[in-house]
């Protein structure tokens, strides 16, 4: 079994503090050295708009300043980190943003603004017609699992009757929707289990949840490490924790993964996107390729511990 040493551990850490957004080391500080989470929520302060909504290339593929139910689904995740309280200005903009956006008539939010094809983007981030919409199941689950789960732990701020609906139809969704839509690179599966994993969720949903999720896990799990470089559902995205929901489930080939993570590490420290954007805005995917580096730098180092593959002591 593999570890990462603390030379290893050292080299990452002086990326993240040199190289990486400051608010993956603002966060680096938080998981690893009790730092105060102020910081991570004055860092989250500089990607929110006067909506309320966040946005600015907080998810690094989406390069638009306006706000998108996809970025605030990522800041209201590290502001619940830092235990914000429901009670913060920010959450109750954050959520003040998600309600106007939130479209009734087909119970979910659009992912992205359609000004994003206006900015550097991801090609798989392009809208054409409203094939955004084709490529992402009409929202049913991306972004909307997500934030379902995060109006669940800010439950305080949204009526509990449209928050029960709402939490209805998406399970319902997930588990009607073709299995399809959560596999592939287990971007969809990965939302769904955002939901399944939120602590204030009724243990009634949840274990409708799983019991899908975990099924699903099994068969679309990528066990194979020539494809573990592309784009797929590895373990580490079904399970990124040892409490992870799916973690016992996968546990022999989350090992096996670690080992694969730990070697992959570059002699820089980092760990490296396994995606590009096909050419297209070179100099801007250059500064979105080392933002991601920071995120996925910062992620791997929070998984290796959990699962005491660090050779560090624990904070």
């Amino acid at each position: 079994m593999r570890r990462l040493s603390l030379e290893q551990f050292g080299l990452a850490r002086d990326f993240l503090s040199t190289e990486a957004r400051p608010l993956e080391w603002a966060l680096f500080e938080y998981r690893f050295e009790g730092a105060a989470g102020e910081r991570v929520i004055a860092e989250l302060a500089s990607y929110q708009n006067a909506d309320g909504g966040f946005g600015r290339a907080l998810e690094p593929d989406v390069r638009t300043p306006s706000s998108s139910a996809l970025a605030t689904g990522i800041a209201l995740a590290r502001l619940a980190e830092v235990q914000s309280s429901p009670h913060h200005q920010m959450v109750v903009d954050a959520v003040r943003y998600l309600r106007s956006t939130f479209i009734e008539e087909t119970q979910v939010w659009r992912v992205i603004p359609t000004d994003a094809n206006d900015y550097p983007h991801a090609p798989w981030w392009h809208d054409e017609d409203g094939s955004l919409a084709r490529t992402f199941d009409d929202f049913l689950i991306i972004p909307r699992a997500q934030l379902v789960g995060l109006l669940h732990t800010y439950s305080a701020l949204v009526p509990a009757p449209w928050l029960d609906d709402l939490t209805e139809a998406t399970v319902t969704g997930v588990e009607t929707l073709h299995e399809d839509a959560l596999a592939g690179g287990g971007d969809g599966l990965r939302y769904a289990l955002d939901l399944a994993e939120t602590d204030s969720l009724s243990s009634l949903f949840r274990e409708r949840l799983l019991a899908w999720l975990s099924d699903l896990a099994l068969r679309v799990v990528c066990t194979d490490l020539d494809e573990w470089g592309g784009y797929c559902a590895t373990p580490l995205k079904l399970a990124p924790a040892r409490e992870s929901a799916l973690a016992r489930v996968l546990w022999d080939d989350l090992q096996t993964y670690l080992d694969y993570v730990i070697a992959q590490q570059t002699a820089e420290g980092t760990w490296e996107p396994t995606w590009t954007w096909g050419g297209l805005y070179p100099e801007v995917w250059t500064e979105a390729e080392r933002e991601w580096r920071g995120y996925l730098t910062l992620e791997t180092l929070t998984s290796l511990r959990s699962f005491g593959r660090l050779e560090t002591p624990q904070p």
